[in-house]
This record gives C-alpha cells, sequence and structure tokens, in this order.
C-alpha cells in the first residue's frame, strides 16, 4: 500500500540523526488545508502568497522515493541548473544556511548534470485549489527550492524558517533569488481519510 511506503521512506530520510528529531517536537501527520498552513506560516512571518503542495499522494511517495530529506532544500542556477549546496556528499542540510549565505557565488559553481529545476517541479501544484503550478518565465540569479511539513515541530523554525531568512538578506543584496516553498503534509484536499495517515515510527 501505497501509504505504508509513505512511513518508510519518510523514517528513512529524515535527517542526519533521527534520534535527535524526537526533541524537536515532531507530531503524527494529520490532514492539512489551505486554512491551516496559511496560519501556521502567518504565525511565523512567512509569505503566504503562494503555498505549494504535491499534487496527490502519488507525487508525495515519488518525492520521499528520492530521499531528499525533510527539511531539506535544492538549489539551481540562472539557467535552472541544480548546483550542490553539500561539500560533501555526506553532509546533511546543516550546510544550506551555511550555503545561502555565499549565495552570490552559485553560479560559478559547476551544475550537476541532468538536474533541472523543472524536473523537481513535476506533481507540483499550488496547495488552495490544486490547480497546476507553472513557474513565471522571468529570470533569477538563483531558485531555491525548501521542502517543509506542518507537523516537523521546532525543525521548521530552526531550517526552514532560518533558510527563508538568509534568503531575504540575499535578496537586500541585491541576488535575484526565487524561493519555491513546497509542503510535503497530507491534504484535505486529496481526498483521504483519516486512517489512511501512516503512523510513523520516529
Amino acid at each position: 500500500m501505497k501509504h505504508i511506503a509513505l512511513a518508510f521512506f519518510l523514517f528513512a530520510i529524515l535527517g542526519c540523526k533521527p534520534l535527535i528529531l524526537l526533541k524537536e517536537g515532531i507530531k503524527q501527520p494529520v490532514l492539512e488545508d489551505h486554512e491551516s498552513l496559511k496560519k501556521f506560516l502567518a504565525k511565523n512571518q512567512i509569505d503566504t502568497t503562494e503555498i505549494l503542495c504535491f499534487q496527490d499522494t502519488v507525487a508525495l511517495l515519488q518525492f520521499y522515493k528520492t530521499r531528499i530529506g525533510l527539511p531539506d532544500s535544492r538549489f539551481f542556477n540562472r539557467q535552472r541548473k541544480m548546483v550542490d549546496y553539500r561539500e560533501s556528499p555526506k553532509d546533511c542540510n546543516g550546510k544550506v544556511g551555511v550555503f545561502l549565505e555565499k549565495i552570490d557565488s552559485m553560479n560559478f559553481r559547476p551544475p550537476i548534470p541532468g538536474e533541472l529545476l523543472d524536473t523537481y517541479l513535476k506533481g507540483v501544484v499550488y496547495e488552495k485549489d490544486l490547480s497546476p503550478f507553472a513557474l513565471s518565465p522571468e529570470g533569477y540569479d538563483t531558485y531555491l527550492i525548501i521542502y517543509w511539513a506542518k507537523y516537523l515541530g521546532k525543525l521548521n523554525k530552526r531550517k526552514v524558517f532560518e533558510w527563508t531568512a538568509l534568503a531575504n538578506e540575499a535578496r537586500k543584496r541585491g541576488v535575484k533569488i526565487r524561493v519555491l516553498l513546497i509542503n510535503a503534509d497530507y491534504q484535505r484536499l486529496w481526498k483521504m481519510k483519516k486512517e489512511d495517515i501512516p503512523h510513523f515510527k520516529y
């Protein structure tokens, strides 16, 4: 069953040291909707004009299969080619903030062959009504995808919101950066039932 598979992948990718996450206020996932996510983001002073999510459980499962992690980020240069923020393949999301502080030089770093922004946006929709998301043709120096979930508790504050603040600081320095917050919670509009949500064993 897809939902059981989601539980396995989430447990496998939650971060560098899963046991530490027990102290982060992580809760069992619940069904979320536009109002609950908007209220959560607004409370933490995050722009709510564009809330993105996955279009269904199949798209969410495909995300988990990438083992990207939650929360985590992906950077893309002005040609929309991915640039790895890690200094080593063993590095985890702790390096995102460090990379954001020197984002001005990102377009001088070699991109990862075959890793394109459009690929990472497949199955991404507007959370409010699940309408397809299309990236505007306007050019940016940097594109930043941030994957997050409300149930991750304090990790959002220590990671996601910190990364968003650093991106805002980069804008003040003149960097044209496009931030895409993609939510990985279970959505009411997917027509799921509460019992369909897997119970994660952290």
